[in-house]
């Protein structure tokens, strides 16, 4: 693993990634960035541990919601933190925890069992403050899920 300055990019993550983000995952020859494609590569590559579902429906039911936390949900945080409108931002994502509320008021996890669909909100649940939209009482399902998500041994290891 190597740490990089997101301020101040050296130029080898240019020539890894032209979008000049990280992640990237170099794999021998493979060089991967972008966290879905990074998490589908590696749940393909070591498939004893399996974090998408079997049926094709439910996958590409993971893959919606891997999408709308990836587009809507980081688009909304990404415009509370660098936008012109932070509150108006706010407001969209607290719109977007509310669609998350109601989608986990019968639920322990998105798709059946754990996946990468919920793996890719942890990031969200963990910066909630720095959004200034906490994850409370106001969405009780989400916020048992993102409980249950947080306490997970795997995940609470890297808080």
């Amino acid at each position: 693993m190597v740490e990089v300055d997101l301020k101040n990019k050296p130029k080898e993550l240019l020539e890894l990634n032209p979008y000049a983000k990280v992640p990237v995952l170099v794999d021998g020859d493979a060089v991967i960035y972008e966290s879905a494609i990074i998490n589908e590569y590696l749940e393909e590559k070591y498939p004893n541990i399996p974090l998408m579902p079997k049926e094709r429906g439910q996958r590409a039911n993971a893959r919606i919601w891997i999408d709308f936390c990836n587009t809507r949900v980081h688009g909304a945080a990404h415009e509370v933190l660098h936008g012109k409108e932070p509150e108006k931002a706010k407001e969209k994502l607290r719109e977007h925890f509310h669609t998350l509320d109601r989608e986990m008021a019968n639920r322990e996890y998105l798709v059946g069992e754990y996946s990468l669909a919920d793996i890719t909100f942890v990031p969200v649940f963990t910066r909630q403050q720095r959004y200034g939209v906490s994850v409370d009482h106001s969405f009780p399902h989400l916020k048992k899920w993102m409980d249950r998500l947080l306490d997970r041994p795997a995940v609470h290891s890297t808080l």
